[in-house]
């Protein structure tokens, strides 16, 4: 800041290129960033996977598992006890879950709890969780691993879940009886899928949530039973005893991640099993020596990770163990024609079952029985370019770097361009004086008083000016992020506001209520800047370069918990931050409308709803264009409702970070572009 603040910078040399080449400079940076993204994908710029945890031991166990008879005999008991009794009903069969582990020796325990639906006026949703505990016999219960499913009814749209549960009693009945367990494990069915995990762990760790906090909507209850420190879990997602392959989901709540030793380790574990698995656009089983097929491919991997991690919300109950420092993972089984996405020769492949998936979950879970400490080695942070190919955080995060580096190149060139006035003011009265020393030399003290008064003037008037416009900037700075953090609290109030005189849905009441207010503050929030009689150049550029440095701080900072979260906001949102400058009253025009719509269509609730319509489109590209809209509309009001529900029952800040760091930081552009200064 020194050399900034010296008089003579303007005649530094690297002042005067910055001036020259700051706008070329980050369009180069931006054009890298996307770039080195997408090079990441070839295997030249990523890493082969390798485990980091040699007490895993992976591959170094003879398996003993024989339950296949007994895993289909429990899936064919379960599967009628549900058609008979339960066919009709979302209830989970609780007394016949009970019995089975019972009749397994295992300490069985029911959980309970309740949600108070946050948006939904009184609603209340119950429900109950199934746990049983297999005690080490070689420890005091110090440590844990959790084996879990969800369990579906018969009338879910999804697919049922009830060869996982079959698989987990049946691993369950085998396990009970072997000597070297060295960690309980506990077997846990639950219900109303994500919600019952999310109460089970928060009672498991002792969570009671407080009355006056925000997140009041789920009481997690009490455990009867519990073990000690989890230090892993594996769910269960498999709807019949054959698949075609195994789809391995990791992505969690907030976009967080497992530790990459447990994931390579069920990667390796399944080849070693037999068993066909992927993760996104990735399969295993095919090989290609065309380079360019590989690089298309990895592209695809890391925008289908990207696409999971930015929304923040859990791919599969395993996403809520990563916030108590848990590390997990969920096994999906998929057929040859799964909805969730046909793999290319899946026809081809060979069917799994229960065997070769129970010899990949003792596998597992013998695996981790040989940790000594929790996972710490090998990366929490990482993205994935193939089921064997992985990119570490110094290495895709240059990316995001080089897009926040063109916001601050942008913000320098802005601050260096503004001290020049100040030079120029000086420089003038230093001329005058060489030019009477040269008529009369018996005036030079005189003239030299006179020169150091002025500058202390302009000195003095220049701190005034700033302090002046310190307090300007940092109130409107202020009313601008208090209104983003009103819109984070403003869904409660627009659900009653939509229930008690409209009558109508939580969601259409919040979706419409935030159309209103976005169009409310664009319409008033220009104003807030024209509260003063005049308003200078130097003022409205310092909110520029205010607004350049947090907005780069923001996404690097988010980029940090969430890379693709970040990487996003920083794509979208760094041309708005280059092109956006001052407006002096003399400009106009075409460009400068085209800049305001440009800004208009970059609107955090505009993007959401575009975006949603597009992939309604692609998803049913024969519906009419009306039909699309609507669609789409429907999709973007049932997103932002999940969002704000997400939000307030698991901590997903989402919804959070949208209205608090994206909406402000929108709303200063929008008001840069709107209000005229005199230069």
């Amino acid at each position: 800041m020194g050399l900034l603040s010296d008089p003579e910078y303007g005649s530094v040399k690297w002042v005067r290129i910055l001036k020259k080449i700051h706008a070329p400079l980050c369009f180069i940076f931006y054009i890298a960033a996307i770039a080195w993204f997408f090079m990441l994908a070839n295997k030249e710029f990523n890493n082969e996977t390798y485990f980091s945890e040699n007490a895993l031991l992976p591959g170094l166990v003879t398996n003993e598992f024989n339950g296949e008879h007994s895993a289909n005999q429990f899936f064919k008991e379960f599967r009628q006890e549900l058609e008979e009794k339960y066919e009709d009903t979302d209830e989970m069969p609780v007394p016949w879950l009970v019995a089975k582990m019972s009749q397994l020796d295992l300490e069985v325990y029911t959980h309970n709890f309740t949600l108070n639906y946050p948006l939904g006026q009184g609603q209340v949703f119950k429900g109950t969780n199934v746990y049983g505990i297999l005690r080490a016999p070689r420890t005091s219960s110090l440590e844990a691993l959790v084996v879990t499913a969800p369990y579906r009814s018969l009338s879910n749209h999804q697919k049922g879940t009830e060869a996982g549960i079959a698989l987990m009693l049946a691993f369950a009945q085998f396990a009970r009886p072997q000597k070297y367990w060295a960690k309980d494990i506990i077997f846990l069915i639950t219900e109303h899928e994500q919600l019952g995990m999310q109460a089970w762990l928060e009672a498991y760790h002792g969570l009671q949530r407080d009355s006056a906090s925000f997140y009041t909507s789920l009481d997690p209850g009490t455990l009867k039973g519990r073990s000690g420190s989890i230090q892993a879990a594996i769910n269960l997602e498999f709807h019949t005893p054959k698949f075609k392959y195994i789809e391995v989901k990791i992505e969690g709540l907030n976009g967080q991640l497992p530790n990459l030793d447990l994931v390579n380790l069920v990667h390796k574990l399944c080849v070693k099993s037999g068993i066909h698995h992927s993760y996104k656009n990735s399969y295993s089983w095919i090989r290609t020596r065309n380079k360019m097929d590989e690089w298309v491919n990895g592209i695809w991997t890391m925008l289908g990770m990207v696409s999971a991690q930015i929304a923040g919300v859990p791919n599969g109950n395993h996403g809520l163990f990563h916030r108590f420092g848990i590390e997990a993972v969920t096994l999906e089984g998929r057929d040859a024609d799964d909805p969730a996405g046909i793999p290319p020769r899946a026809h081809t492949l060979s069917y799994g079952n229960f065997y070769r998936l129970g010899i990949t979950l003792e596998s597992v879970l013998r695996s981790l029985n040989n940790l000594l400490e929790r996972f710490h080695q090998s990366y929490f942070f990482y993205m994935l370019a193939a089921t064997n190919r992985f990119i570490s955080i110094g290495q895709y995060m240059p990316s995001l770097c080089l897009l926040c580096g063109a916001m601050l190149v942008r913000a320098l060139s802005l601050w260096v361009t503004l001290q020049k006035d100040y030079d120029d003011q000086v420089e003038q009265p230093d001329k005058k004086t060489e030019k009477e020393a040269q008529d009369d030399e018996d005036d030079d003290l005189k003239d030299e008083v006179e020169d150091e008064m002025l500058k202390d003037k302009i000195e003095k008037d220049k701190d005034t000016d700033t302090g002046f416009s310190v307090f300007n900037m940092g109130g409107n700075y202020l009313l601008v992020h208090l209104l983003g953090y009103g819109v984070m609290n403003s869904p409660l109030l627009f659900s009653q506001i939509g229930a008690k005189y409209f009558d109508q849905p939580s969601e259409v009441s919040v979706f419409y209520g935030l159309i209103a207010i976005s169009i409310l503050l664009i319409i008033i929030t220009p104003c807030f800047l024209k509260l003063r009689s005049s308003l200078t150049f130097e003022e409205m550029s310092r909110i520029n370069i205010l607004l350049l440095i947090e907005l780069s701080t923001a996404c690097l900072a988010i980029g940090m918990h969430n890379y693709p979260l970040g990487l996003c906001i920083a794509a979208l949102y760094t041309p708005l931050a280059l092109i956006v400058g001052v407006i002096d009253q003399k400009r106009s025009g075409f460009w400068l409308y085209l800049k305001r719509i440009f800004c208009l269509a970059l609107h955090p609730l505009f993007i959401v709803s575009l975006a949603l319509i597009v992939y309604s489109r692609v998803l049913f590209p024969e519906e009419s264009l009306l039909s699309m809209v609507g669609r789409g509309r429907d999709a973007a009001m049932q997103a932002v409702m999940f969002s704000i529900v997400d939000s307030m029952i698991y901590g997903n800040w989402l919804f959070n970070v949208g209205s608090t760091v994206i909406l402000p930081t929108w709303l200063l552009f929008w008001q840069i572009l709107c209000n005229r200064v005199a230069t």
